[in-house]
């Protein structure tokens, strides 16, 4: 029976260099998660094996079992990621990918999988969303001794209160994860603001500094140019 892989982050990375990528869109109400794994031919896996090795219905939920079947079928009652795949000439790039409502995400594989301890939380009066992971290694790391990386990229355009990522690129912000990290993720964002409101209210604050000061000086000049036409009259 051909191995199958049973978890979506935590793949058996069979070579050094394997990396995973998480990648989640948060807007309109919606969390899009889409994960990239990557994964390199060597002598001992063939890019064959790779092609069969990875399942092609794995459930959204951590709550639904993958019970191992020859060959791999979905279930009627089940939500699954759907996968697709990229021949890299030596190997294969994996997406599974989900569009989850905000209020189901909490209940993702691939953070129940991922986190001992997580926070998500949206608050329907304030339109406040938390996310957020305890601190340590994320769990996959244990699991797998073989796992390298792990990034985490998250984008949005709502307006991001507070956040601890390790870089920020626009609106797009991203957290690295190796064996040694000891950190967590956390992102508090305002579901009703967007960063674009956010920018304009910063130019119109600007434009009324400036032109106030245009205005400022332009009376000025002219107050000075009145007080010399007066003084040049009086003689």
């Amino acid at each position: 029976m051909k191995v199958k892989y049973l978890l979506l982050v935590g793949l058996i990375f069979m070579m050094c260099g394997c990396t995973a990528e998480v990648n989640l869109d948060i807007s309109s109400d919606k969390i899009n998660e889409s994960v990239n794994i990557t994964f390199y031919q060597n002598a001992l896996y063939p890019k064959e094996y790779i092609k069969t090795s990875f399942r092609n219905y794995i459930p959204i939920y951590a709550s639904d079992v993958i019970v191992d079947t020859e060959p791999d079928e979905p279930h009627s009652d089940i939500k699954y990621y759907e996968k697709t795949e990229t021949d890299l000439g030596n190997g294969y790039l994996f997406n599974y990918k989900y569009d989850f409502d905000i209020d189901e995400y909490r209940e993702a594989r691939t953070v129940k999988d991922g986190f001992k301890s997580y926070n998500i939380s949206y608050n329907n009066t304030s339109n406040i969303l938390t996310l957020s992971t305890n601190s340590g290694r994320i769990l996959y790391f244990d699991d797998y001794p073989l796992l390298e990386e792990v990034t985490v990229n998250i984008k949005t355009d709502y307006l991001v209160e507070e956040n601890n990522a390790d870089s920020v690129d626009g609106n797009t912000y991203t957290w690295v994860f190796d064996r040694d990290s000891n950190k967590n993720i956390n992102m508090v964002m305002d579901t009703s603001r967007t960063n674009e409101k956010r920018i304009l209210n910063i130019i119109d604050t600007n434009d009324a500094i400036i032109v106030g000061s245009i205005v400022g000086v332009l009376l000025v000049v002219f107050f000075l140019l009145l007080i010399k036409y007066k003084k040049n009259n009086r003689i």
